[in-house]
């Protein structure tokens, strides 16, 4: 019972976590979120780099210093200084690279939403899995030449099978291997729009009612074979939407099944920043045009450029 309960705390803690990053998440615009994000997947793998080297070799080795003084100009100085406070030069890098790289997330109050897309960041969990086994490795025998940071991020990028296996992340990491990065970028962009088409349609329509004209039109040219041949307009109702997206993504969704990388497109579309904000504006929409119907509803291009710029005020 008290095992159960325990679980049930912390499972209620991520929860609410979660939720306070996403809420947080709404306070700047996705493309700079989805930026910062990726910056801190980054600095975070330099980090677990400077963090295997320094506690194998006990000591910060030239090739650490010269990446340091490289990327962190006045940390090593700054670092000396506080020498003091007994922390491990890993750690007090995280603390510089959180005060100075991300302290205008910190400010306007972003910073837990940028920690959490961070760490949905397929490269944070290669880079912990590198360094794991890294550690487990040199605790024998160190090796003869420090890894440089290059090639300690190429072995981080290469890292096909985490600790955890058959977990979501896993399956993804799996199959990153069999497609090129530009290419899943772009199949991850195209089924966002997909689904950003499927979201707008919901958006303007009302259930169980005739789709409008124009939405019509604009899913006819779109998805064509989606929608029956007949001039009737079809209702809009739960079914057709799930037809939408699947019909929608139906390309890219084939392909890449076919040629095994399914998992990692999954993955990077339903943990992308810009698919929540979508969500959420879909949302808004249906908040506020319940209370006032508009007087006509934007066109898809429209709204997806009002999706695209939504932000919710920031607190005080």
């Amino acid at each position: 019972m008290v095992k159960r309960d325990s679980a049930n705390l912390v499972l209620n803690v991520r929860r609410d976590s979660r939720q306070r990053a996403l809420r947080e998440a709404l306070v700047v615009p996705w493309q700079q979120l989805a930026e910062g994000a990726s910056a801190f997947a980054e600095w975070h793998t330099v980090i677990l780099w400077v963090r295997v080297i320094t506690e194998t070799a006990d000591h910060v080795p030239q090739i650490v210093r010269f990446a340091l003084q490289s990327r962190c100009p006045g940390f090593l100085e700054s670092q000396s200084r506080a020498q003091k406070d007994g922390l491990p030069i890993w750690k007090s890098l995280e603390e510089w690279v959180t005060a100075h790289r991300f302290a205008r997330a910190r400010a306007e109050g972003w910073f837990d939403a940028l920690m959490y897309y961070a760490y949905k960041d397929l490269r944070t969990e290669q880079a912990w899995t590198t360094w794991e086994r890294t550690k487990a490795d040199w605790r024998h025998t160190a090796p003869a030449r420090w890894p440089t940071l290059e090639q300690w991020m190429s072995e981080v990028l290469a890292t096909r099978s985490l600790a955890l296996p058959g977990t979501e992340k896993a399956r993804a990491v799996q199959v990153l291997g069999t497609v090129e990065a530009a290419r899943l970028n772009k199949a991850v962009t195209e089924s966002l729009e997909k689904r950003a088409l499927a979201l707008w349609v919901d958006a303007v329509s009302k259930p169980r009612q005739p789709l409008d004209e124009d939405v019509t039109t604009e899913l006819r040219n779109r998805c064509p074979g989606l929608l029956p041949a007949s001039s009737v307009r079809p209702l809009w109702v739960r079914s057709l939407f799930s037809h939408l997206l699947r019909f929608g993504e139906s390309t890219w969704r084939c392909t890449a099944r076919s040629e095994g990388w399914y998992a990692a497109l999954h993955y990077a579309v339903i943990h992308h920043p810009r698919y929540q904000r979508l969500i959420h504006y879909n949302q808004r929409c249906h908040d506020e045009w319940s209370q006032v119907r508009p007087k006509s509803y934007p066109s898809f291009a429209d709204w997806l450029a009002s999706a695209d710029a939504y932000c919710a005020g920031r607190k005080a």
